[in-house]
């Protein structure tokens, strides 16, 4: 019902503001939906956290909140959010973010490459290192000493950045381009921005996190270079990855790698990789019965970047998606922009590795430090 809610008038003071406080928190910014925000965090007169509840006491959704505005959202532009008295004009960048959004959601392949994704309060991040050795337990005799295990640990920095865009719309699209119309476009936007997250995580898999090149992904040669990269080569490496016990079970080629992996017979005349061979079950198995592939310009034609997803890779977000939209009146232009400050941080070097067709096993295999530990 129109007004139930009495969001026209207290719209910023209600749900907007104390948003924009929790998505740019002390102790990091949080991703949240203006109407899940709306729904279960907007305060009362008293300041109170409570959310806001329609008519039947459930927590509101959008459609509630356009008959609380009496606006039918099939016909609405974005000019008339934005010239309408009263709060409702703060809804208008909210409405152009949900939109972004959604496109960021619909291809959200860089999330296919991270462990999790971590809410930091600057951003400039420090991050904990640690390497063991020599861990096997070993026999001990009454009252002797426990043996210790070596470790080496440290700490790393990670710098966090912006990642930006603008557009604008001029008053004549404003005006005749009603909002379900406009959102396809700006989801279109918000995809573009999900490829140069994707590409930015990609980068930090391949070259680590440090600039000094210390946290660089793993490159081993291949059984023949004549051959590049062949099956037993995904072999040798399965094998390895369960001795460090490791699950490099994804992998990312290049557009062109993937034309000549996935030709490859064991992957391309099959039920699943390697055919009959994947239904056989070890205490912890070898092939992997199923394989993510992803593709990045980043690989090079002649390499496999295979990866362990829960322990390769961290997305640290100092501030979620922000959209901030501004009058340019000598122009007639709204202009909108829309920002992310995030950045990438390697978990376990262990945890990536890259398979080189053009290098021989002989000269370039497994690093020192993914000695076997079973």
């Amino acid at each position: 019902m129109s007004g139930a809610l009495g969001l026209k008038n207290s719209l910023y003071n209600r749900v907007i503001a104390p948003l924009q406080r929790y998505r740019d928190g002390e102790k990091g910014g949080k991703e949240i939906s203006f109407i899940d925000f709306a729904a279960t965090r907007a305060i009362d007169e008293s300041g109170r956290h409570v959310g806001l509840k329609n008519s039947a006491n459930e927590p509101i959704t959008w459609q509630n909140v356009w008959e609380d505005l009496a606006i039918d959202p099939a016909q609405v532009s974005l000019d008339n959010l934005l010239t309408t008295s009263g709060d409702v004009k703060y809804l208008a960048p909210e409405i152009v973010r949900g939109y972004i959004l959604k496109g960021l959601e619909a291809d959200q392949t860089y999330l296919d490459l991270v462990a999790g994704v971590e809410s930091v309060d600057s951003m400039t991040v420090t991050s904990p290192w640690l390497r063991m050795d020599d861990t096997n337990p070993e026999a001990v005799g009454e009252a002797e000493t426990i043996p210790l295990a070596d470790m080496v640990w440290g700490h790393k920095t990670i710098e966090l950045n912006k990642r930006a865009k603008a557009i604008q719309f001029s008053d004549e699209l404003l005006l005749r381009c009603k909002l379900p119309l406009l959102s396809y476009y700006l989801r279109k936007f918000g995809v573009m921005l999900a490829v140069d997250l994707y590409n930015e995580a990609m980068s930090t898999m391949v070259n680590g996190d440090q600039a000094d090149s210390s946290d660089t992904c793993a490159v081993v040669g291949v059984a023949s270079t004549s051959d590049g990269v062949v099956f037993k080569d995904f072999l040798r490496a399965w094998i390895r990855a369960r001795r460090i016990s490791m699950n490099w079970n994804s992998m990312v080629t290049s557009e062109a790698g993937a034309w000549g992996v996935l030709q490859l017979s064991e992957f391309a005349n099959q039920m699943g990789v390697g055919g009959t061979v994947v239904t056989i079950e070890t205490r912890n198995q070898v092939i992997p019965a199923r394989m993510p592939h992803l593709i990045s310009s980043v690989i090079t034609d002649d390499q496999v970047l295979l990866y362990d997803k829960s322990q390769a890779l961290l997305h640290l977000v100092f501030r979620p998606l922000l959209v901030e939209s501004e009058r340019i009146i000598m122009r007639q232009l709204q202009g909108t922009a829309c920002s992310i400050i995030c950045g990438w941080s390697t978990i376990d070097r262990n945890a990536r590795v890259i398979l080189d067709g053009t290098k021989a096993f002989s000269g370039y295999g497994f690093p020192s430090y993914m000695a076997p530990l079973v």
